[in-house]
């Protein structure tokens, strides 16, 4: 996958060279490595870009996936954030004259400083179609000083950074939906306030239940008296 990001990020240097510096003027763009056959080869004034190092931007990584929604708005996947990469390139200017190296290294230099990011109309279909930009920085670069010499000739030329999103990252499928079931209970009704004031009073209201004869007199012991019984005449 970073073989096609490598290549994408060629031609649109590739093109921004060609509309905004070179124009019709007859000067080639390479990503070539600048040995000596490749100077022995050269016919005209040529611009190259040589790629001498790759790796990962983690100050730019991003952890949030993002959503992907489907026809209906709902979301249908998860997108991982892209991871980005820095390719490094040195930059330098070939032509019979120094003074014409000079003036296309200027020009090139003033083209990569005046951006930010690589405009979306040069960028590939695959790079352009993200949510991202695709950084330019124009650096010192430490490790510029190993390309001093090229070729057995000492060359001016800067670094330029190229922050680079990975496209093509799969989508995670979204877990299915969550289904709720509710179960309703039927509550048991609540007793009559009224109901129940009547039914008390009824049960107060109810007769006394039957008194039962009277029990006998108990008989005199002995030496006792019986006792007398008025009779009303």
């Amino acid at each position: 996958m970073l073989v096609f990001v490598i290549a994408e990020t060629d031609q649109a240097l590739a093109l921004v060279l060609k509309h905004r510096v070179i124009g019709d003027a007859a000067i080639a763009v390479a990503f070539d490595q600048p040995s000596r056959p490749w100077i022995q080869s050269l016919t005209g004034p040529a611009v190259n870009l040589f790629l001498f190092d790759i790796k990962e931007n983690l100050l730019r990584r991003d952890v949030m996936y993002e959503k992907v929604l489907g026809a209906e708005g709902a979301v249908v996947g998860r997108r991982p954030p892209p991871p980005r990469f820095d390719l490094h390139y040195t930059v330098t200017a070939w032509a019979p004259k120094v003074i014409v190296e000079h003036k296309i290294l200027a020009a090139v230099l003033r083209c990569f400083c005046s951006m930010a990011a690589l405009p979306r109309e040069v960028l590939p279909a695959a790079l352009a179609a993200l949510p991202y930009e695709t950084l330019v920085a124009v650096d010192s670069g430490a490790k510029r000083s190993m390309f001093l010499n090229l070729g057995g000739e000492l060359k001016a030329g800067f670094e330029l950074t190229v922050t680079v999103p990975m496209p093509g990252l799969a989508d995670l499928p979204a877990a299915p939906r969550v289904r709720q079931a509710t179960v309703a209970v039927n509550p048991v009704p609540a007793a009559d306030p009224a109901r129940t004031v009547a039914a008390r009073e009824t049960v107060a209201a109810a007769p006394a239940a039957p008194a039962g004869p009277a029990a006998p007199p108990a008989s005199a012991g002995p030496g006792q008296q019986p006792r007398a019984t008025a009779t009303q005449k």
